[in-house]
């Protein structure tokens, strides 16, 4: 198919002005390009041919004219040497001694006969038909060695009938060995009925001894067994059992192992108790547990530490106390999975009972300092880029002030530690060091550093 002459005509001027356009804006980039690379190479030429001006170097000693002195109204401390280079403030409770806490138990089981009241048990009173007094009850306070409890114990009875019933066969077997032994000497009865009354003999004595130790073995008193072998001796003669005897026969009384407070009690009279049974529950109040809880992070600091680790405790609202000395001799092995928190354990003396069980308390652990460190106050020293300003007001009559660049150690809210001597690589550094008593200046610190960059 053959294209009309005036369309190619008309194509041609456009893909000759489509070319005009392209060449007009490559000449311009071009252009623009040399234009941008000469402005770059005038302005390293003007920056070369600028002088380099050095930084004003300040003297480190400066002294001050009375009046700027004066109107400045410096104040100065000592630097010191800490005792502490950090204080862990640990919180804690209190809590009974579990080496203090005494579960009281019956001996034989059986049923409760009488519970004592605050003034003993009412069968022991001199006046038993005096009104009755207030059962105990948790909390009350307790000597050792009082009685606690009264208990019917079946068992109890039939461990002394079995060792009065001992007491009475070797009697028996005693006395027909007597006879065995004349009737031997006439030859009424061989030798081997002898010797067989001599073996029963040594049986009933070992019967004896296995239930006397028995009841030894319950903490049945001796003189207890010794009523028993009285009382077996008397149903010998007489041929009846001595009735004022015979009544407390199966009476197991309960007396309190410590002395301290009734923390739980768990019986009433007329209920049946097991030997296993927690009667009651005494503790000793005069020396508590203190647990303490360190951050898991500061265990390492800690475990550096001379153990036994002694510490003071504070109970928070309670100025009257003032702090009190705790021993902390245990480490918990275990972590808390919810706080990650630890658990430090020791003991504090409650001779007064002041200190009450689960009580909140404080405690603040110091970590001795390391040797060539300093304190000053956070105010003594300024914050200058990379550098650490501290001024030292030198001896003498003249107001002479040392500006010196410290190494710090350690920050914290009141106060800084820095260092007193310093390696030979920190002298080449620039740094230097505050010594032990040096007077620093900790008021009007600023208008000092302000005054000095002026000058």
């Amino acid at each position: 198919m053959t294209i009309p002459f005036g369309k190619q005509k008309f194509g041609k001027a456009i893909l000759l002005a489509i070319a005009t356009l392209l060449a007009i804006g490559l000449s311009w980039a071009l252009i623009n390009s040399r234009r941008s690379e000469k402005k770059t190479d005038d302005h390293l030429r003007q920056i070369a041919s600028k002088e380099v001006v050095p930084k004003r170097v300040l003297s480190d000693v400066h002294e001050l004219p009375a009046d700027t002195l004066q109107a400045m109204n410096l104040k100065t401390t000592v630097a010191k040497i800490p005792r502490f280079s950090k204080v862990l403030h640990l919180r804690g409770s209190l809590a009974i001694d579990s080496n203090r806490l005494s579960h009281v138990h019956a001996r034989f089981p059986g049923t409760i006969f009488e519970l004592a009241t605050v003034k003993g048990l009412q069968s022991l009173q001199s006046k038993p038909f005096a009104p009755p007094a207030r059962p105990l009850q948790n909390f009350d306070e307790v000597k050792e060695g009082v009685p606690l409890a009264v208990i019917w114990s079946k068992e109890l009875g039939e461990k002394k009938s079995q060792l009065a019933s001992s007491l009475a066969q070797l009697r028996l077997d005693l006395q027909t060995l007597d006879r065995f032994k004349a009737l031997t000497a006439t030859g009424a009865i061989s030798d081997r009925e002898y010797r067989e009354q001599q073996a029963k003999v040594e049986q009933g004595q070992i019967t004896v001894f296995t239930a006397e130790q028995t009841l030894h073995a319950y903490q049945v008193t001796d003189s207890e067994i010794q009523q028993v072998k009285e009382s077996a001796d008397r149903i010998h003669r007489s041929q009846e059992a001595e009735k004022s005897y015979s009544a407390d026969w199966p009476r197991v009384t309960v007396y309190a192992p410590i002395g301290g407070v009734i923390v739980d009690k768990a019986v009433t009279v007329g209920e049946i108790v097991d030997a296993n049974a927690d009667l009651f529950k005494i503790a000793d109040l005069s020396v508590l547990t203190v647990w303490l809880h360190p951050y898991e992070e500061d265990l390492s600091v800690l475990d550096q530490l001379p153990k036994p680790l002694t510490v003071s405790i504070t109970v928070p609202g309670n100025d009257a106390l003032g702090e009190l000395e705790c021993e902390i001799d245990r480490f918990s092995p275990m972590i808390d999975p919810n706080e990650h928190m630890a658990l430090l354990i020791g003991t504090v003396k409650n001779p007064d009972r002041k200190l009450l069980a689960n009580q909140f308390v404080r405690a603040d652990v110091g970590i001795p300092a390391e040797r060539g460190v300093v304190e000053i106050p956070s105010n003594a020293m300024i914050d200058a880029g990379n550098e650490c300003i501290v001024y030292v007001r030198e001896d003498g009559s003249k107001p002479t002030f040392h500006r010196r660049r410290v190494n710090v150690v350690q920050r914290y809210f009141d106060v800084i530690y820095v260092r007193s001597e310093l390696t030979d690589e920190q002298k080449q550094n620039g740094l230097q060091a505050i010594q032990p008593n040096e007077m620093v200046v900790a008021g009007g610190l600023l208008e000092l550093e302000d005054y000095i960059q002026q000058r």
